[in-house]
């Protein structure tokens, strides 16, 4: 995608696919608020879509699986940051596109970190959610390494453009990890902020 200054007309969203995104965001917001009173295990398809008033054909539809609906709840600020990294300007270098692309997807404060923090800790602490989190972080490697790409004129599967792609992602989520296991800073942006620092310098001294 180009950051030229070219006026991008992007279709409207018709009725239809709003009412199904409208559908999918209270399934996942009502399936967090049952994880989170009565954990991922304990909780049942059918009290979620009871949650929200569709049926269980309607739940499947959106999510294949309950493990499908937590990587749901979880992908939307990797989502932003790529988003934001690819609407950087192309002059910039990867590092400083990087974070600031950074700055604009993970600067503001969760509302209730307690609950950021107890699905961070369902991912860690659920065999069957980590296989499926780790699936997603690949898949987010490969989106990571297009845009990684088409800033250098490279191509996707570039061996150095995934190994960049599968470090950031890798970090990101490490950076999460080491802030939810503390309760001083509310803020994970921090933490991101350093994970990315140590990344851009040598891992491996001489």
């Amino acid at each position: 995608m180009s950051t030229a200054s070219l006026t991008m007309e992007f279709p409207k969203v018709g009725l239809a696919a709003r009412k199904k995104d409208r559908t999918r965001r209270q399934l996942a917001e009502a399936a967090a608020e049952l994880f989170y009173e009565k954990g991922y295990t304990a909780t049942t398809v059918d009290e979620i879509v009871a949650a929200v008033d569709v049926s269980p054909r309607t739940f499947f539809r959106y999510f294949p699986t309950k493990e499908d609906l937590v990587v749901a709840l979880g992908e939307t600020s990797l989502d932003q940051f790529l988003d934001a990294l690819r609407n950087r300007p192309f002059e910039e270098s990867l590092q400083v596109a990087v974070t600031a692309a950074t700055a604009e997807s993970w600067a503001a404060e969760w509302v209730d970190t307690t609950k950021v923090r107890s699905f961070l800790a369902l991912l860690r602490e659920t065999p069957a959610l980590r296989a499926r989190w780790l699936e997603e972080a690949y898949r987010k490697r490969d989106l990571m390494a297009e845009v990684i790409a088409a800033r250098t004129g490279t191509c996707p599967s570039d061996l150095r453009n995934l190994m960049i792609a599968g470090a950031i992602t890798l970090t990101i989520n490490t950076a999460l990890q080491a802030w939810a296991d503390q309760d001083a800073e509310p803020n994970a942006a921090p933490f991101v902020y350093r994970g990315l620092e140590e990344l851009a310098t040598p891992l491996l001294p001489d």
